[in-house]
């Protein structure tokens, strides 16, 4: 998701979210990247918003490396399918190349909600969860990222001790989950796929 301001009358409706300067990020990935081209819709599911963007143009590929294992994430023909739920505080993006899911990105945030635009976004607290995904959608080894940023942005007051706090608790919850194959925004996303949500 990309960075966008939240507004003032926002950051006021909760002591707990908006007690103090939170990141804003959306999800308009062919606006983020320079140069890049493709597809992109927002679909509403049960869970909450899915960003559904294919990759057709790529001037500058991208890859993340996992516990050693490197996977191209940003390159031509790259599907990432992109689950804002209503409630909770992790959003998850899958990766497909072609048909088959190789990673797993969950953002922890302080809230989530949609534009008057349409388009979805999130209050980011910092913390992310990532793993590959095998071709049956089981993750491997998450692991928990950016822990010096979460903290870097209290020290700063850029979050409160109540969000560092929750920053923790949600990317342990969403490891946990990703370990036992049981978290419910992975599902949602590969009964998407696979029950026919063909790429925008």
């Amino acid at each position: 998701m990309t960075a966008v301001p939240a507004t003032p009358a926002e950051r006021s409706a909760s002591p707990l979210l908006y007690a103090a300067w939170v990141k804003r990020k959306d999800g308009r990935y062919l606006q983020f990247f320079p140069g890049v081209q493709g597809t992109q819709r927002v679909v509403t599911l049960p869970e909450g918003w899915l960003v559904d963007v294919t990759f057709t143009h790529v001037p500058q590929p991208h890859a993340v490396t996992v516990h050693g294992v490197t996977v191209p994430t940003l390159a031509v023909g790259a599907r990432w399918l992109t689950l804002v739920p209503t409630q909770g505080h992790a959003t998850l993006l899958v990766i497909l190349h072609g048909e088959t899911p190789v990673f797993a990105y969950a953002d922890v945030c302080a809230a989530t909600g949609i534009g008057e635009d349409g388009m979805p976004w999130l209050d980011d607290l910092y913390l992310d969860v990532q793993a590959t995904l095998n071709a049956d959608w089981t993750p491997g080894v998450p692991e928990i990222i950016d822990a010096d940023e979460l903290d870097t942005a209290l020290h700063r007051g850029e979050i409160t001790p109540e969000q560092h706090a929750l920053a923790w608790v949600t990317a342990r919850e969403v490891a946990a989950q990703l370990t036992c194959h049981a978290n419910p925004l992975l599902h949602a996303v590969r009964a998407f796929v696979l029950g026919g949500g063909a790429s925008g």
